[in-house]
This record gives structure tokens, sequence and C-alpha cells, in this order.
């Protein structure tokens, strides 16, 4: 536990469209998991978590409509909150969250998190580029939910130095990967496990842990590790 008496771990994970019937296209379908068959995982994460008390979080991805009908309802009966990661031009589009959606929401103790404006992957575009996208994304959110938005998933977990020390400037508390592992609560930079087809025994085994030296120690170093890269590629 950490000082304040809050779980020192997370184990924190990530969705993407639930639907029975994908609204997901092309390269997205790889990520598709109905809710039939993600139920059942997540349901299983909840009692390990409760068992080894970690603080179990759970994410989604791209604003697909299924967020809202069938992940909402899961997590209100259970009385757990979930943040949703939307990139601002896909909203109100065919098969996604819409304006009223996200303020719906929001209404129901629901998190937004920014994850851009066109989902595209911030460490392989020029800075300025990749800026503006982070400033459009986030702008529009916190016109559409009338609140500040400070949480921010990396589009295709792509990221650099760059990227990190970016975001950390413009204020973000929270920065979630798609890498895997536990979190620490005291960390920005989130290890965020994703549910996804070939990739679910991993995630289950992880709500088993409680969290220890060596988890602590990757979540502390990752961002130092990340600029000794960035500075090592350039040399």
């Amino acid at each position: 536990m950490a000082a304040d008496g809050a779980p020192r771990f997370e184990l924190i994970v990530g969705l993407h469209d639930v639907a029975e019937r994908p609204d997901a296209r092309g390269d997205e379908l790889s990520s598709w998991v109905p809710f039939s068959e993600a139920e059942p995982v997540l349901d299983a994460l909840v009692a390990r978590c409760r068992q080894t008390g970690v603080r179990l979080r759970i994410t989604s991805d791209d604003g697909f409509r299924s967020d809202y009908e069938r992940l909402t309802p899961w997590l209100l009966d259970r009385g757990l909150t979930g943040t949703f990661f939307v990139p601002s031009r896909f909203i109100d589009r065919s098969g996604r969250l819409s304006a009223s959606d996200l303020r719906e929401l929001v209404s129901l103790g629901m998190d937004i998190g920014v994850h851009g404006a066109r989902h595209v992957n911030w460490a392989t575009m020029p800075a300025a580029e990749f800026a503006e996208d982070v400033r459009e994304g986030r702008a529009a959110l916190e016109q559409i939910i009338g609140r500040a938005v400070d949480m921010v998933a990396l589009p295709f977990g792509g990221f650099n130095a760059r990227v990190l020390d970016h975001l950390v400037a413009e204020g973000f508390s929270e920065i979630h990967t798609s890498r895997s592992g536990l979190a620490l609560s005291a960390v920005a930079l989130k290890p965020r496990n994703m549910i996804k087809p070939g990739n679910v025994e991993a995630v289950l085994a992880l709500g088993h842990r409680r969290g220890g030296w060596s988890d602590a120690a990757r979540c502390r170093l990752r961002r130092l590790a990340t600029g000794l890269k960035s500075r090592i590629a350039r040399s």
C-alpha cells in the first residue's frame, strides 16, 4: 500500500471494440474482442485483483460505440469506473461515440482521455505536427465535456523521449502506453495491458501478481531508458 492507503500497484487493462458484431474495420479488427468473450476475462481480473490488493483499472481506446453500450453497463454493475481514450476526429462517426455519449459517460463518473485528433503514431511524426495533433484532440474533448482532460494514451503505443517530454510539459498527469506489466500509482508513465486475441492468457496471468521491486524498478526506469535510447539513436 502507498502511504495514503491507496494501492501501490495498478493493473491497467485496455480494450478496443467489444461489440458482438464489430464496428472495427481493417487493421482495427486485430484488436476486436466481442464482449461475450471479454466479460469473463474482466470478471476474472476483478476477482484476482481483490485477492492481491492491486487496483484494477479498465480503459478503452478509439471511441467505439460499444464503450457506451456494452462496457459502461458492466462497469456500473460492478461499481467501477473506466477511462475512454477518444480520437477527437472519430467522434460522431458511424459505430463511434457521439459528443452526447461522451457527456453522458462523464455524468456517470467515467473519465475521458486524449488519444490525439487523427489517431496517428506520434513517434513517427514531425514535432510540430505531433504537437498540433495533441492540442487539437485535447481541445475538442475539453470543449465537449466542459472540463479539463489530463490523461492521454499513446496512439499505436508509439513513443520516444520527445513525445514523453512534450506530454509531461503539457501537464498530463498520466501517460498510458501499450507496454505490459503492473503500473505504479505514483508514476505517470503507465504500462497498459491490451486485451486482444493472442494476449488474453498473459493479461490473466498478471492478475495473480501483487507487485514487487522489479515491477517498481521497471516503472521508474522506463522513461529514463527511453531517453537514453533516443539519444543513442541520434548519435
